[in-house]
């Protein structure tokens, strides 16, 4: 087995399988503060080299390969773009609404073979760069004997004075774990554990993990532990988009001394798998915690 490596550069860090780049994580970007900045994955590839995300495309250049978002914490903007007005129903940019997730520091970073752990703290800044919230991430990569990786994610977010109130208030009522597709998945088939398919038929319906696969055989797997809040989650899912709907159904609300821990599994795979096999990678993912 080929080690799983990480590496620092001016951006971020990136984590290569041998010779063959897996991901790029974007910390130090500067972008613009419509795009409420965020740390995010991007490229992804698979072992193959296909590239599975896109980022910043010319539609909704907020959307940057694998990120958090957050539509709206305390009345700011952690997702980037415009807002959805109900009283107007649509969309328009509010300036001077936008917030920051900040990256502060990488905290622990662990290798071993064929797999790396990597631990980082960040800030949630409102839109007048007040410190609404404290998050600490951890990132697990792990090699599949199968072509493919096995990413774990886990956020740990505590409210820094006051509470947060996290809604979804964009129509669609996506907020959370997001991932915008590239290429390799365009028109992705789109499959959940409760045995929907398409794209159409899983949005917002509840379920412990759905997979995406492209036509060319690449294909993601994201996965809700059973640890979270509302789980099984909904899911936001679209032609290129996939997404784990944590607000779908309302707005949640953290207190201060409290704090909100998620955590999801997320695979990228060369060949997309059957039923079975996801089945499989879930148990995996789950016994991990």
């Amino acid at each position: 087995m080929i080690d799983l490596g990480v590496h620092e550069n001016c951006l971020g860090f990136e984590i290569h399988d041998g010779e063959q780049l897996v991901t790029l994580y974007r910390t130090r970007e500067e972008l613009p503060r419509s795009e409420s900045p965020k740390p995010c994955f991007a490229p992804i590839y698979t072992p193959s080299g296909g590239l599975i995300t896109e980022y910043r495309p010319a539609d909704h250049p907020w959307h940057t390969g694998l990120y958090f978002g957050w539509v709206h914490v305390n009345e700011t903007n952690l997702w980037g773009g415009p807002w959805y007005l109900p009283d107007k129903g649509k969309y328009e940019l509010v300036e001077g609404s936008h917030g920051v997730q900040r990256h502060v520091d990488f905290v622990e970073e662990q290798v071993e073979a064929g797999e790396v752990f990597i631990q980082e703290e960040l800030e949630w800044l409102d839109a007048r760069d007040r410190v609404m919230a404290e998050e600490l991430r951890s990132y697990t990569f792990r090699k599949l004997e199968e072509p493919g990786y096995l990413w774990t994610i886990e956020t740990q977010i505590r409210p820094r004075g006051g509470p947060l109130v996290m809604g979804a208030s964009r129509a669609a009522r996506y907020s959370g774990l997001e991932l915008r597709m590239g290429p390799f998945l365009a028109d992705a088939r789109h499959q959940s554990s409760e045995g929907l398919e398409g794209h159409e038929n899983i949005m917002g319906q509840k379920a412990r993990w759905v997979s995406a696969a492209g036509a060319t055989g690449a294909a993601v797997v994201m996965m809700d532990h059973p640890d979270n809040p509302r789980h099984p989650t909904p899911w936001f899912t679209r032609r290129n988009l996939l997404g784990a709907g944590l607000l779908m159904e309302g707005g949640l609300e953290v207190q201060r001394g409290e704090q909100l821990v998620l955590r999801y599994g997320f695979a990228v795979l060369d060949q997309a798998p059957d039923y079975r096999a996801v089945e499989e990678l879930y148990g995996e993912f789950v016994a991990e915690g």
